[in-house]
């Protein structure tokens, strides 16, 4: 039994410093690992923090626009006719609710409209006295002259 342990003291004694470098190996490769592991899960962490935030601006800058427009097709503004204001038809009250036209304005506009059979397109609104094309920009997704 003392041959043995003498053996195995001799043989560690002469390769302690191969022993040695070869636990100091796997505690740094085990290390290493989990560090790489960690930066990992947190780069996943913070990407998956950013799309959340990305999703959540996304949603809300689909509600103010649903909000604020119409919605659009190739390019073309689909607003219901209903609610615009037909030109050939609008009394008075209606007309003064348009933005820049006022009861003075709403009177010529009906006196136009009386004295022409109506307007065929809103772009006739141009002939009355007091209506330019600045006017007009404002109102023609407001009005419409009928089918």
């Amino acid at each position: 039994m003392d041959l043995g342990f003498k053996m195995l003291d001799d043989f560690l004694f002469r390769y302690r410093f191969l022993i040695g470098g070869i636990l100091i190996a796997v505690i740094l490769v085990g290390s290493g690992v989990l560090i790489w592991d960690k930066v990992k899960q947190n780069k996943t962490a913070a990407e998956n923090s950013q799309i959340v935030e990305i999703q959540k601006q996304n949603d809300l800058l689909r509600a103010q626009l649903s909000q604020n427009s119409e919605p659009q097709v190739a390019g073309v503004v689909t607003e219901n006719e209903s609610d615009k204001i037909n030109i050939n038809i609008a009394d008075a009250s209606e007309l003064d609710k348009l933005p820049g036209i006022g009861p003075a304005k709403a009177a010529d506009i009906i006196s136009y409209r009386d004295s022409n059979d109506g307007f065929q397109s809103i772009e006739d609104l141009t002939n009355v006295k007091g209506i330019g094309d600045k006017t007009f920009e404002n109102l023609k997704d407001l009005i419409t002259v009928g089918e």
